[in-house]
Protein backbone atom coordinates (compact mmCIF):
# COMPACT_ATOMS: atom_id res chain seq x y z
CA UNK A 1 0.00 0.00 0.00
CA UNK A 2 1.56 3.47 -1.17
CA UNK A 3 2.19 6.13 1.87
CA UNK A 4 -0.38 8.30 0.02
CA UNK A 5 -3.00 5.95 0.22
CA UNK A 6 -2.10 4.57 4.02
CA UNK A 7 -2.25 8.28 4.81
CA UNK A 8 -5.54 9.00 2.80
CA UNK A 9 -7.34 6.23 4.51
CA UNK A 10 -6.10 6.41 8.11
CA UNK A 11 -6.75 10.02 8.65
CA UNK A 12 -10.16 9.44 7.00
CA UNK A 13 -10.95 6.73 9.29
CA UNK A 14 -10.04 9.00 11.95
CA UNK A 15 -11.80 12.09 11.31
CA UNK A 16 -15.08 9.84 10.82
CA UNK A 17 -14.80 8.77 13.72
CA UNK A 18 -14.16 12.31 15.14
CA UNK A 19 -17.77 13.55 13.72
CA UNK A 20 -19.05 10.16 15.16
CA UNK A 21 -18.56 10.94 18.62
CA UNK A 22 -19.47 14.61 18.14
CA UNK A 23 -22.85 13.39 16.48
CA UNK A 24 -23.53 10.92 19.34
CA UNK A 25 -25.96 13.55 21.61
CA UNK A 26 -27.87 15.83 19.01
CA UNK A 27 -28.73 12.45 17.35
CA UNK A 28 -30.57 10.81 20.53
CA UNK A 29 -32.63 14.13 20.83
CA UNK A 30 -33.05 13.86 17.15
CA UNK A 31 -34.38 10.17 17.98
CA UNK A 32 -36.48 11.84 21.15
CA UNK A 33 -38.03 14.39 19.09
CA UNK A 34 -39.26 11.96 16.25
CA UNK A 35 -40.57 9.64 18.05
CA UNK A 36 -42.55 12.13 19.85
CA UNK A 37 -44.11 13.50 16.55
CA UNK A 38 -45.21 9.78 15.81
CA UNK A 39 -47.23 8.83 19.14
CA UNK A 40 -48.46 12.13 20.24
CA UNK A 41 -49.30 13.55 16.85
CA UNK A 42 -50.92 12.46 13.86
CA UNK A 43 -50.22 13.88 10.41
CA UNK A 44 -52.58 16.75 10.46
CA UNK A 45 -50.76 17.69 14.10
CA UNK A 46 -47.41 17.89 12.43
CA UNK A 47 -48.53 19.75 9.21
CA UNK A 48 -50.11 22.55 11.82
CA UNK A 49 -46.51 22.36 13.89
CA UNK A 50 -44.90 23.83 10.92
CA UNK A 51 -47.32 25.88 9.72
CA UNK A 52 -49.16 23.76 6.89
CA UNK A 53 -50.17 24.96 3.88
CA UNK A 54 -49.81 28.81 5.05
CA UNK A 55 -47.49 31.49 4.22
CA UNK A 56 -46.00 30.96 7.48
CA UNK A 57 -44.69 27.83 7.64
CA UNK A 58 -41.18 28.49 6.19
CA UNK A 59 -40.48 31.13 9.17
CA UNK A 60 -42.20 28.85 11.56
CA UNK A 61 -40.25 25.50 10.78
CA UNK A 62 -37.35 28.25 10.96
CA UNK A 63 -38.38 29.69 14.31
CA UNK A 64 -38.79 25.66 15.51
CA UNK A 65 -35.47 24.62 13.95
CA UNK A 66 -34.21 27.61 16.04
CA UNK A 67 -35.16 25.94 19.68
CA UNK A 68 -34.10 22.01 19.14
CA UNK A 69 -30.20 21.51 19.95
CA UNK A 70 -29.65 19.19 16.95
CA UNK A 71 -27.26 19.16 14.23
CA UNK A 72 -27.52 17.99 10.41
CA UNK A 73 -27.66 14.46 11.64
CA UNK A 74 -29.86 14.55 14.37
CA UNK A 75 -32.57 16.04 11.79
CA UNK A 76 -32.59 13.36 9.87
CA UNK A 77 -35.36 11.34 12.25
CA UNK A 78 -36.97 14.02 12.27
CA UNK A 79 -36.89 14.94 8.52
CA UNK A 80 -38.35 10.81 8.28
CA UNK A 81 -41.43 11.89 10.51
CA UNK A 82 -42.35 15.31 8.62
CA UNK A 83 -42.26 13.61 5.09
CA UNK A 84 -44.85 11.02 6.74
CA UNK A 85 -46.92 13.60 7.54
CA UNK A 86 -46.65 15.40 4.40
CA UNK A 87 -45.07 18.42 5.17
CA UNK A 88 -44.60 20.93 2.36
CA UNK A 89 -40.90 20.58 1.00
CA UNK A 90 -40.18 24.30 1.45
CA UNK A 91 -40.84 23.56 5.03
CA UNK A 92 -38.98 20.87 5.06
CA UNK A 93 -35.87 22.50 3.71
CA UNK A 94 -36.12 25.45 6.01
CA UNK A 95 -36.25 23.42 9.14
CA UNK A 96 -32.98 21.44 7.77
CA UNK A 97 -31.50 24.34 7.06
CA UNK A 98 -31.76 26.27 9.88
CA UNK A 99 -32.09 23.45 13.36
CA UNK A 100 -28.79 22.37 12.93
CA UNK A 101 -27.18 26.38 12.58
CA UNK A 102 -28.47 28.09 16.21
CA UNK A 103 -29.90 27.11 19.33
CA UNK A 104 -30.18 28.60 22.29
CA UNK A 105 -26.55 27.59 23.17
CA UNK A 106 -25.07 28.22 20.46
CA UNK A 107 -26.47 31.54 20.11
CA UNK A 108 -25.33 32.64 23.57
CA UNK A 109 -21.29 31.20 22.50
CA UNK A 110 -21.81 33.33 19.26
CA UNK A 111 -22.00 36.60 20.90
CA UNK A 112 -18.63 36.14 22.46
CA UNK A 113 -16.81 35.41 19.10
CA UNK A 114 -17.47 38.68 17.30
CA UNK A 115 -19.72 42.04 17.70
CA UNK A 116 -22.90 40.22 18.85
CA UNK A 117 -25.06 42.30 15.97
CA UNK A 118 -23.00 39.94 13.64
CA UNK A 119 -24.22 36.91 15.25
CA UNK A 120 -27.81 38.36 14.75
CA UNK A 121 -26.98 39.34 11.48
CA UNK A 122 -25.90 35.69 10.52
CA UNK A 123 -29.69 34.37 11.98
CA UNK A 124 -31.47 37.15 9.99
CA UNK A 125 -29.85 36.47 7.00
CA UNK A 126 -30.12 32.72 7.60
CA UNK A 127 -34.25 33.18 8.05
CA UNK A 128 -33.99 35.16 4.56
CA UNK A 129 -32.19 32.48 3.28
CA UNK A 130 -34.50 29.35 3.84
CA UNK A 131 -37.80 31.59 3.17
CA UNK A 132 -35.90 32.33 -0.43
CA UNK A 133 -34.85 28.57 -1.48
CA UNK A 134 -37.87 27.24 0.36
CA UNK A 135 -39.99 29.28 -1.53
CA UNK A 136 -38.47 28.50 -4.82
CA UNK A 137 -37.71 24.99 -3.90
CA UNK A 138 -41.99 24.87 -3.51
CA UNK A 139 -42.70 26.30 -6.51
CA UNK A 140 -40.28 25.30 -9.39
CA UNK A 141 -38.46 22.14 -7.77
CA UNK A 142 -40.49 19.75 -5.55
CA UNK A 143 -42.25 16.99 -6.86
CA UNK A 144 -44.74 15.10 -4.85
CA UNK A 145 -42.49 12.92 -3.78
CA UNK A 146 -41.62 8.78 -3.53
CA UNK A 147 -42.27 6.54 -0.49
CA UNK A 148 -41.69 6.97 2.74
CA UNK A 149 -38.47 5.59 4.52
CA UNK A 150 -40.96 4.26 7.00
CA UNK A 151 -42.39 1.93 4.37
CA UNK A 152 -38.78 -0.22 3.41
CA UNK A 153 -38.87 -3.38 2.32
CA UNK A 154 -37.37 -4.84 5.35
CA UNK A 155 -40.43 -4.07 7.71
CA UNK A 156 -43.38 -7.03 6.48
CA UNK A 157 -46.07 -4.58 8.38
CA UNK A 158 -44.84 -0.97 6.97
CA UNK A 159 -48.52 -0.42 5.69
CA UNK A 160 -49.74 -0.82 9.33
CA UNK A 161 -46.79 1.16 10.51
CA UNK A 162 -47.23 4.20 8.38
CA UNK A 163 -50.73 4.43 8.56
CA UNK A 164 -52.43 7.43 9.00
CA UNK A 165 -52.61 7.84 12.71
CA UNK A 166 -50.06 6.91 14.96
CA UNK A 167 -50.13 3.78 17.25
CA UNK A 168 -53.07 3.89 19.41
CA UNK A 169 -51.79 2.98 22.34
CA UNK A 170 -51.37 5.38 25.62
CA UNK A 171 -49.47 4.92 28.62
CA UNK A 172 -46.96 2.82 29.21
CA UNK A 173 -46.93 0.56 26.26
CA UNK A 174 -46.49 4.32 23.94
CA UNK A 175 -43.45 4.53 25.81
CA UNK A 176 -42.46 0.85 24.98
CA UNK A 177 -43.44 1.82 21.67
CA UNK A 178 -41.39 5.30 21.04
CA UNK A 179 -38.53 2.90 22.47
CA UNK A 180 -38.92 0.02 19.82
CA UNK A 181 -39.36 2.67 16.88
CA UNK A 182 -35.94 4.65 17.94
CA UNK A 183 -34.32 1.49 17.72
CA UNK A 184 -35.37 0.14 14.29
CA UNK A 185 -35.21 3.61 12.72
CA UNK A 186 -31.16 3.74 14.19
CA UNK A 187 -30.95 0.25 13.32
CA UNK A 188 -32.29 1.20 9.99
CA UNK A 189 -32.86 4.20 7.51
CA UNK A 190 -31.52 6.95 10.18
CA UNK A 191 -28.17 4.97 10.68
CA UNK A 192 -27.45 4.29 6.88
CA UNK A 193 -28.40 8.26 6.25
CA UNK A 194 -26.28 9.19 9.72
CA UNK A 195 -22.91 6.83 8.09
CA UNK A 196 -23.62 8.78 4.87
CA UNK A 197 -23.28 11.72 6.57
CA UNK A 198 -20.35 11.63 8.40
CA UNK A 199 -18.65 9.73 5.33
CA UNK A 200 -17.91 12.84 3.91
CA UNK A 201 -15.91 14.45 6.69
CA UNK A 202 -13.55 11.25 6.28
CA UNK A 203 -13.46 11.79 2.16
CA UNK A 204 -12.88 15.47 2.73
CA UNK A 205 -9.56 14.53 5.17
CA UNK A 206 -8.49 11.56 2.83
CA UNK A 207 -8.31 14.70 -0.18
CA UNK A 208 -7.30 17.56 1.51
CA UNK A 209 -3.14 16.75 3.54
CA UNK A 210 -2.79 18.28 6.78
CA UNK A 211 -2.51 22.35 6.77
CA UNK A 212 -3.60 22.66 3.19
CA UNK A 213 -6.49 25.15 3.85
CA UNK A 214 -4.42 27.38 6.21
CA UNK A 215 -4.17 30.23 3.74
CA UNK A 216 -6.97 29.62 2.06
CA UNK A 217 -9.65 32.32 3.25
CA UNK A 218 -7.71 35.17 3.86
CA UNK A 219 -10.19 38.62 4.27
CA UNK A 220 -8.93 39.89 0.59
CA UNK A 221 -9.39 36.55 -0.90
CA UNK A 222 -11.86 37.21 -3.76
CA UNK A 223 -11.95 33.41 -3.88
CA UNK A 224 -12.38 32.21 0.02
CA UNK A 225 -16.09 32.17 -0.28
CA UNK A 226 -16.15 30.00 -3.53
CA UNK A 227 -13.46 27.80 -1.56
CA UNK A 228 -15.44 27.50 1.34
CA UNK A 229 -18.39 26.12 -0.73
CA UNK A 230 -16.64 23.21 -2.07
CA UNK A 231 -15.41 22.39 1.42
CA UNK A 232 -18.55 23.05 3.07
CA UNK A 233 -20.90 20.82 1.44
CA UNK A 234 -19.11 17.33 2.38
CA UNK A 235 -18.11 18.90 6.00
CA UNK A 236 -20.22 17.97 9.12
CA UNK A 237 -20.21 20.21 12.19
CA UNK A 238 -22.03 20.37 15.35
CA UNK A 239 -23.82 24.29 15.93
CA UNK A 240 -20.78 24.82 18.57
CA UNK A 241 -18.25 23.83 16.19
CA UNK A 242 -19.22 26.33 13.57
CA UNK A 243 -19.77 28.66 15.97
CA UNK A 244 -15.95 27.94 17.46
CA UNK A 245 -14.90 28.14 13.69
CA UNK A 246 -16.43 31.44 13.35
CA UNK A 247 -15.00 32.88 16.32
CA UNK A 248 -11.39 31.89 14.65
CA UNK A 249 -12.19 33.33 11.94
CA UNK A 250 -13.07 36.43 13.22
CA UNK A 251 -10.14 36.49 15.41
CA UNK A 252 -7.78 36.07 12.62
CA UNK A 253 -9.68 38.58 10.29
CA UNK A 254 -9.90 35.97 7.79
CA UNK A 255 -12.90 36.53 5.14
CA UNK A 256 -16.60 37.18 6.97
CA UNK A 257 -18.40 35.67 3.64
CA UNK A 258 -16.60 32.43 4.03
CA UNK A 259 -17.37 32.29 7.81
CA UNK A 260 -21.20 32.43 6.69
CA UNK A 261 -21.23 29.80 4.15
CA UNK A 262 -19.46 27.53 6.76
CA UNK A 263 -22.37 28.27 9.17
CA UNK A 264 -24.87 27.77 6.56
CA UNK A 265 -23.36 24.72 4.63
CA UNK A 266 -20.81 23.34 6.89
CA UNK A 267 -23.39 22.93 9.70
CA UNK A 268 -26.54 23.35 7.55
CA UNK A 269 -26.36 20.15 4.96
CA UNK A 270 -24.40 17.43 4.75
CA UNK A 271 -23.94 13.91 2.15
CA UNK A 272 -26.59 12.48 4.61
CA UNK A 273 -29.14 15.29 3.95
CA UNK A 274 -28.53 15.59 0.41
CA UNK A 275 -28.93 11.87 -0.55
CA UNK A 276 -32.31 11.21 1.41
CA UNK A 277 -33.70 14.48 0.32
CA UNK A 278 -32.58 12.96 -3.32
CA UNK A 279 -34.44 9.22 -2.53
CA UNK A 280 -37.78 11.44 -1.50
CA UNK A 281 -37.92 13.76 -4.35
CA UNK A 282 -35.76 12.51 -7.09
CA UNK A 283 -32.05 13.81 -7.89
CA UNK A 284 -33.40 16.31 -10.51
CA UNK A 285 -35.42 18.12 -7.72
CA UNK A 286 -32.84 17.95 -5.10
CA UNK A 287 -30.29 19.41 -7.81
CA UNK A 288 -32.33 22.55 -8.22
CA UNK A 289 -32.55 22.82 -4.45
CA UNK A 290 -29.15 22.47 -3.98
CA UNK A 291 -27.87 24.46 -6.85
CA UNK A 292 -30.56 27.61 -5.51
CA UNK A 293 -29.26 27.17 -2.07
CA UNK A 294 -25.45 27.60 -2.57
CA UNK A 295 -26.57 30.39 -5.58
CA UNK A 296 -28.50 32.38 -2.31
CA UNK A 297 -25.77 31.64 0.04
CA UNK A 298 -22.98 32.44 -2.03
CA UNK A 299 -24.63 35.89 -3.32
CA UNK A 300 -25.59 36.90 0.79
CA UNK A 301 -21.96 35.90 1.56
CA UNK A 302 -20.44 37.98 -1.00
CA UNK A 303 -22.54 40.93 -0.18
CA UNK A 304 -21.58 40.73 3.60
CA UNK A 305 -18.04 40.08 3.29
CA UNK A 306 -16.83 43.62 3.71
CA UNK A 307 -19.33 45.28 5.80
CA UNK A 308 -18.61 42.44 8.54
CA UNK A 309 -14.85 42.63 8.44
CA UNK A 310 -14.25 43.16 12.55
CA UNK A 311 -12.22 47.01 12.77
CA UNK A 312 -9.19 46.70 14.46
CA UNK A 313 -8.39 43.44 13.36
CA UNK A 314 -4.84 43.00 11.49
CA UNK A 315 -5.39 39.82 8.45
CA UNK A 316 -3.41 37.34 9.49
CA UNK A 317 -1.80 35.23 6.63
CA UNK A 318 -2.17 31.69 8.35
CA UNK A 319 -5.01 30.20 10.42
CA UNK A 320 -6.00 26.41 12.06
CA UNK A 321 -9.69 26.99 12.04
CA UNK A 322 -9.70 24.67 9.36
CA UNK A 323 -7.37 21.96 10.16
CA UNK A 324 -9.75 19.77 11.58
CA UNK A 325 -11.40 19.05 7.82
CA UNK A 326 -7.73 18.15 6.84
CA UNK A 327 -5.86 15.04 7.01
CA UNK A 328 -5.07 14.37 11.02
CA UNK A 329 -1.56 12.89 9.90
CA UNK A 330 1.25 15.23 8.86
CA UNK A 331 4.06 13.64 10.65
CA UNK A 332 5.67 10.17 10.83
CA UNK A 333 4.37 9.75 14.44
CA UNK A 334 1.10 10.43 13.51
CA UNK A 335 0.61 7.28 11.79
CA UNK A 336 0.91 4.92 15.45
CA UNK A 337 -1.97 3.72 17.15
CA UNK A 338 -1.16 6.05 20.00
CA UNK A 339 -2.10 8.94 17.89
CA UNK A 340 -5.23 7.60 17.16
CA UNK A 341 -6.07 6.96 20.73
CA UNK A 342 -5.09 10.40 21.50
CA UNK A 343 -6.95 11.98 19.01
CA UNK A 344 -10.26 10.18 19.75
CA UNK A 345 -9.58 10.25 23.51
CA UNK A 346 -9.58 14.11 23.45
CA UNK A 347 -13.59 14.18 21.52
CA UNK A 348 -14.53 11.21 24.21
CA UNK A 349 -15.59 13.34 27.11
CA UNK A 350 -18.42 12.75 29.53
CA UNK A 351 -21.34 13.58 27.08
CA UNK A 352 -19.67 11.02 24.61
CA UNK A 353 -19.47 8.49 26.54
CA UNK A 354 -23.13 8.42 27.44
CA UNK A 355 -24.16 8.99 24.08
CA UNK A 356 -22.03 6.29 23.18
CA UNK A 357 -23.25 3.81 25.62
CA UNK A 358 -26.82 4.99 25.09
CA UNK A 359 -26.80 4.75 20.92
CA UNK A 360 -24.67 1.14 20.90
CA UNK A 361 -27.32 -0.49 23.27
CA UNK A 362 -30.04 0.87 21.13
CA UNK A 363 -28.43 0.04 17.90
CA UNK A 364 -28.04 -3.57 19.35
CA UNK A 365 -31.88 -3.65 20.22
CA UNK A 366 -32.61 -2.30 16.67
CA UNK A 367 -30.77 -5.05 15.17
CA UNK A 368 -32.57 -7.74 16.94
CA UNK A 369 -36.15 -6.07 16.75
CA UNK A 370 -35.12 -6.27 12.97
CA UNK A 371 -33.93 -9.79 12.89
CA UNK A 372 -36.68 -10.80 14.91
CA UNK A 373 -39.70 -8.64 13.13
CA UNK A 374 -41.08 -7.26 15.64
CA UNK A 375 -41.81 -3.58 15.28
CA UNK A 376 -44.28 -0.66 16.71
CA UNK A 377 -47.52 -2.02 15.76
CA UNK A 378 -46.80 -5.04 18.21
CA UNK A 379 -47.17 -3.59 20.82
CA UNK A 380 -51.14 -1.78 19.23
CA UNK A 381 -52.00 -5.63 18.72
CA UNK A 382 -51.68 -6.65 22.17
CA UNK A 383 -53.22 -3.68 24.16
CA UNK A 384 -56.41 -4.40 25.68
CA UNK A 385 -58.29 -1.22 27.30
CA UNK A 386 -61.05 -2.75 30.03
CA UNK A 387 -64.50 -1.89 29.48
CA UNK A 388 -64.04 -0.94 26.29
CA UNK A 389 -66.18 -3.60 24.91
CA UNK A 390 -69.04 -2.68 27.49
CA UNK A 391 -72.40 -2.53 26.43
CA UNK A 392 -73.44 0.48 27.84
CA UNK A 393 -71.60 2.94 25.94
CA UNK A 394 -72.09 5.82 28.76
CA UNK A 395 -69.66 3.50 31.28
CA UNK A 396 -66.64 5.49 31.60
CA UNK A 397 -63.25 3.55 30.45
CA UNK A 398 -61.40 2.25 33.35
CA UNK A 399 -57.63 3.74 32.01
CA UNK A 400 -55.99 2.74 35.74
CA UNK A 401 -53.35 5.47 36.07
CA UNK A 402 -53.22 6.37 32.72
CA UNK A 403 -55.32 9.24 30.92
CA UNK A 404 -56.14 10.47 27.43
CA UNK A 405 -54.63 14.39 26.76
CA UNK A 406 -55.37 16.18 24.02
CA UNK A 407 -52.73 17.20 21.74
CA UNK A 408 -52.97 20.73 22.44
CA UNK A 409 -52.14 20.24 25.76
CA UNK A 410 -49.65 17.99 25.06
CA UNK A 411 -48.17 20.16 22.14
CA UNK A 412 -48.34 22.84 24.88
CA UNK A 413 -46.24 21.07 27.63
CA UNK A 414 -43.37 19.82 25.20
CA UNK A 415 -43.27 23.43 23.85
CA UNK A 416 -42.85 24.61 27.21
CA UNK A 417 -40.76 21.74 28.69
CA UNK A 418 -38.56 22.73 25.43
CA UNK A 419 -38.04 25.98 26.65
CA UNK A 420 -37.35 25.46 30.19
CA UNK A 421 -34.96 22.29 29.43
CA UNK A 422 -32.78 25.42 26.71
CA UNK A 423 -33.05 27.58 29.86
CA UNK A 424 -31.92 24.98 31.75
CA UNK A 425 -29.02 23.55 29.62
CA UNK A 426 -27.79 27.47 29.22
CA UNK A 427 -27.22 27.66 32.90
CA UNK A 428 -25.32 24.52 33.25
CA UNK A 429 -23.02 24.73 30.28
CA UNK A 430 -22.28 28.11 31.12
CA UNK A 431 -21.50 27.84 35.02
CA UNK A 432 -20.84 31.04 37.29
CA UNK A 433 -18.03 33.11 37.56
CA UNK A 434 -16.38 31.15 40.58
CA UNK A 435 -17.05 27.86 39.04
CA UNK A 436 -15.72 28.88 36.05
CA UNK A 437 -12.37 30.63 37.54
CA UNK A 438 -11.98 27.40 39.26
CA UNK A 439 -12.11 25.65 35.91
CA UNK A 440 -9.84 27.83 34.46
CA UNK A 441 -7.23 27.38 37.21
CA UNK A 442 -6.05 24.01 36.60
CA UNK A 443 -6.63 24.51 32.56
CA UNK A 444 -4.04 27.60 33.42
CA UNK A 445 -1.55 25.15 35.11
CA UNK A 446 -1.84 22.22 32.45
CA UNK A 447 -0.90 24.70 29.44
CA UNK A 448 1.54 27.02 30.93
CA UNK A 449 3.54 23.88 32.63
CA UNK A 450 3.63 22.55 29.19
CA UNK A 451 4.78 25.70 27.50
CA UNK A 452 7.64 26.38 29.98
CA UNK A 453 8.58 22.66 30.10
CA UNK A 454 8.58 22.88 26.62
CA UNK A 455 6.05 19.93 26.14
CA UNK A 456 4.28 21.92 23.66
CA UNK A 457 2.13 18.79 22.62
CA UNK A 458 0.27 18.98 26.42
CA UNK A 459 -0.12 22.81 26.02
CA UNK A 460 -1.73 23.10 22.68
CA UNK A 461 -4.31 20.51 24.37
CA UNK A 462 -5.39 23.06 26.87
CA UNK A 463 -4.54 25.88 25.39
CA UNK A 464 -8.17 25.58 23.50
CA UNK A 465 -10.46 24.91 26.33
CA UNK A 466 -8.60 27.96 28.23
CA UNK A 467 -9.92 30.23 25.23
CA UNK A 468 -13.08 28.14 25.55
CA UNK A 469 -13.78 28.68 29.58
CA UNK A 470 -13.01 32.10 29.00
CA UNK A 471 -16.04 32.66 26.39
CA UNK A 472 -18.43 30.54 28.64
CA UNK A 473 -17.51 32.88 31.53
CA UNK A 474 -18.09 35.94 30.01
CA UNK A 475 -22.12 33.71 28.91
CA UNK A 476 -22.44 32.79 32.40
CA UNK A 477 -21.67 36.15 34.03
CA UNK A 478 -24.30 37.88 31.49
CA UNK A 479 -26.95 35.69 32.15
CA UNK A 480 -26.88 35.71 35.55
CA UNK A 481 -25.98 39.40 36.28
CA UNK A 482 -27.22 40.80 32.59
CA UNK A 483 -24.38 43.05 31.57
CA UNK A 484 -20.61 42.16 30.82
CA UNK A 485 -18.98 45.68 30.44
CA UNK A 486 -16.48 46.67 27.28
CA UNK A 487 -13.45 46.64 29.71
CA UNK A 488 -14.23 42.95 30.61
CA UNK A 489 -15.00 42.29 26.71
CA UNK A 490 -12.44 43.91 26.21
CA UNK A 491 -9.77 42.33 28.56
CA UNK A 492 -11.18 38.79 27.39
CA UNK A 493 -10.56 39.59 23.75
CA UNK A 494 -6.34 40.54 24.45
CA UNK A 495 -6.09 37.52 26.79
CA UNK A 496 -7.47 35.15 23.89
CA UNK A 497 -4.77 37.00 21.29
CA UNK A 498 -2.27 35.83 23.75
CA UNK A 499 -3.14 32.74 24.05
CA UNK A 500 -3.43 32.66 20.08
CA UNK A 501 0.31 33.75 19.87
CA UNK A 502 1.53 31.72 22.32
CA UNK A 503 -0.04 28.76 20.29
CA UNK A 504 1.28 29.94 16.79
CA UNK A 505 4.85 30.31 18.32
CA UNK A 506 4.72 26.55 19.68
CA UNK A 507 3.27 25.24 16.44
CA UNK A 508 6.38 26.76 14.44
CA UNK A 509 8.52 25.34 17.52
CA UNK A 510 10.70 28.15 16.94
CA UNK A 511 14.20 27.57 18.76
CA UNK A 512 14.10 30.74 21.28
CA UNK A 513 13.28 30.95 24.69
CA UNK A 514 13.54 34.09 25.87
CA UNK A 515 10.68 34.87 23.54
CA UNK A 516 9.02 32.43 24.62
CA UNK A 517 9.30 33.34 28.22
CA UNK A 518 8.61 36.69 27.07
CA UNK A 519 5.05 35.55 25.38
CA UNK A 520 4.49 33.30 28.47
CA UNK A 521 4.56 36.31 30.62
CA UNK A 522 2.55 38.48 28.31
CA UNK A 523 -0.40 35.42 28.91
CA UNK A 524 0.26 35.61 32.93
CA UNK A 525 -0.01 39.47 32.86
CA UNK A 526 -2.93 39.94 30.53
CA UNK A 527 -5.28 36.99 32.01
CA UNK A 528 -4.64 38.73 35.73
CA UNK A 529 -5.79 41.72 34.43
CA UNK A 530 -8.75 39.74 33.11
CA UNK A 531 -9.92 37.92 35.95
CA UNK A 532 -9.25 41.00 38.14
CA UNK A 533 -11.67 42.81 35.85
CA UNK A 534 -14.52 40.01 36.30
CA UNK A 535 -13.39 39.89 40.38
CA UNK A 536 -13.54 44.14 41.35
CA UNK A 537 -17.05 45.35 39.50
CA UNK A 538 -15.95 48.85 39.80
CA UNK A 539 -12.03 48.73 38.68
CA UNK A 540 -14.13 46.94 35.39
CA UNK A 541 -15.99 49.84 35.49
CA UNK A 542 -13.66 52.68 35.45
CA UNK A 543 -9.85 51.32 34.83
CA UNK A 544 -8.35 54.67 35.36
CA UNK A 545 -9.86 54.85 39.01
CA UNK A 546 -6.41 53.01 39.74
Amino acid sequence: MSDWLFKALYGGALRTGEALLAATPTLLVGLLVAAILRFYFDRAGIRRIFGGSSLRSLPQSWAIGMLLPVCSIGVLPILLEMRRAKVKAGAMSAFALSAPLFNPLSLLYGVTLSRPYVILMFAAASLFLVTVVGAIWDRFGAPAGRSSDCEDASNKDGKEACSEDPVAVIGVRRLLAMFIYACRQLAGPVGLWSLVAISGVGLLAAVLPWGSLGEAMGRDDWWAPVRMVFVSVPVYATPMLAMSQLGMMFQHANSPGAAFILLVLGAGINLGTIGWMAKQFGSRSVFVWVVCLIVVVTAIAYSVNRPLIPPGVNPSPHTHAFDIYTNPIHNLDSSSADFAVKKLAEKFGIVEQVGIAILGFLGFAGIILRLCRIDESKVATSAHVPNASSSDPSEPVKLALDRIIGPNIVGATLLIGLIALSIVMCYAFYPSRDECLEEIRFIRADALSGATSGDYEHAKFWIPRWDEWSRRMEVGVYLRTGRITPYQRMQGFLLRQKLDLLEHEMEHQHDDPALMRALISDVIATDTRWKKSYRSPYEASNPDSK
